[in-house]
């Protein structure tokens, strides 16, 4: 089942954000990571978090946000990771999130969804085809503030 996160969430949710931190290489500190969780519990403002479950655990999320672009025309929204543990995935779990964000994007209004996902992770691209998304060939650049 994948259904909107809620504040009670935030334990489990934690857990998994560690995973993916882990399996990125990012090692993010707890405190980044709840201060990047906590407004998305709190309200849809700028953005929402689907969770997936199964036999009442948290096994996966989607974290997407909200934008507004000029060239998309309007409302954007950004899929920023999605994670499944790996004892469920293969399972269709990543895609139900996927199919969820954007079901969740287009209620929203959003003209555009975006995502990035690495070079070297082909499994990923794959099951983002499979809905519908296309390789742009732009380049993310970034500078943390």
């Amino acid at each position: 089942m994948i259904r909107v996160a809620e504040p009670g969430d935030r334990e489990a949710i934690i857990s998994l954000l560690v995973g993916f931190s882990a399996e990125a290489g990012t090692k993010l500190s707890l405190d980044h990571l709840n201060q990047g969780l906590g407004p998305l519990l709190q309200d849809n403002q700028h953005g929402v978090v689907l969770v997936a479950v199964s036999n009442d655990e948290i096994v996966g999320y989607c974290v997407i946000g909200w934008s507004w672009g000029i060239e998309s025309g309007g409302q954007e929204a950004l899929i920023d990771e999605v994670f499944v543990l790996n004892s469920h995935r293969n399972s269709g779990i990543g895609s139900s999130l996927i199919a969820g964000a954007l079901e969740s994007a287009s209620e929203r209004g959003a003209k555009a969804v975006f995502l990035e996902t690495e070079n070297d992770n082909p499994g990923s691209r794959k099951l983002y085809e499979k809905h519908g998304f296309n390789i742009e060939h732009s380049l993310w650049m970034r500078k943390l503030l």
